[in-house]
């Protein structure tokens, strides 16, 4: 009891500060996405400040955009820099005076190559007036398709998930285990699984990432124990995989037993 009391002291005194530094984080982490805007800015009049470019190929040319704007103040407004939350997204741009009713513009080109996924990059810019806050803070959003991998090396497809083979086999009076490697060409995560109530007790199946990242690799590993076998059982055993948009029928992998 004296132990827990001291515990629940040790708590009492530590979490106020752990709970504190965590909204401390947050609080840096929005004010550093979302900060406070200089009014300095209100003198810059865009066309948008959000662009969405859509799908692109992850091994295309880096496609460029354009942030356009005017400048309705009273006085000349000079861009001197421009920050984004990705190296990806590169900004280009004119360090001059734009004056009274002037137009001007901010390139980004964005370089898609090892940026895979929904991407939403924030892009800061500052003026010769707007001191240590942004007169701007744009977007860009999107989302990168993963560059083709080598399909031709996967003998089979279900939905976007490639496979090496589909079928394994074992020896009956053996203890083994097989692998077979796969690839997610898709744009998105697969997190497979396997129906377990259809295997029998002397197979197991797991996966290698649980999760395969879009692009990536996994494989489909598939033990086999002869001491839990009957005398008699299936030669052909379908093993049917979860998370893969496909009928059963197309999601099978099967197991042949083989005796000696």
């Amino acid at each position: 009891m004296k132990r827990v009391t001291l515990i629940s002291a040790a708590l009492g005194l530590f979490l106020p500060g752990i709970l504190h530094a965590q909204s401390e984080r947050e609080r840096l982490i929005d004010s550093l996405l979302h900060p406070e805007i200089s009014e300095a800015g209100a003198a810059m009049s865009f066309e948008r400040t959000v662009i969405d470019a859509g799908e692109m190929p992850e091994d295309t040319v880096p496609p460029e955009y354009m942030f356009r704007w005017e400048n309705t103040g009273k006085e000349p407004v000079t861009v001197l820099k421009v920050s984004t939350t990705c190296s990806c997204a590169v900004p280009s741009f004119e360090k001059k005076a734009v004056m009274p009713g002037e137009k001007s513009s901010l390139k980004i080109t964005y370089h898609p190559k090892g940026h895979p996924g929904n991407f939403d990059r924030k892009i800061f810019l500052y003026t010769d007036k707007s001191g240590s806050k942004p007169a701007a803070v744009l977007g860009l959003k999107g989302k990168v398709i993963p560059k083709l991998k080598p399909l031709w090396a996967f003998s089979y497809q279900m939905g976007e998930l490639y496979l090496k083979r589909k079928t394994v086999k074992f020896d009956a009076g053996s203890k083994g285990e097989e692998r077979i490697l796969c690839l997610n060409a898709g744009g998105s995560p697969v997190s497979w699984g396997v129906e377990t109530n259809l295997l029998p007790p002397y197979m197991k199946v797991r996966f290698e990432p649980e999760v395969i990242p879009a692009g990536g690799y996994g494989d489909i590993v598939i033990s086999y124990d002869p001491e839990g076998a009957p005398a008699r059982m299936l030669k052909n055993i379908p093993v049917i995989l979860t998370g893969i948009d496909v009928p059963p029928s197309q999601r099978t992998v099967t197991v042949i037993v083989e005796e000696d």
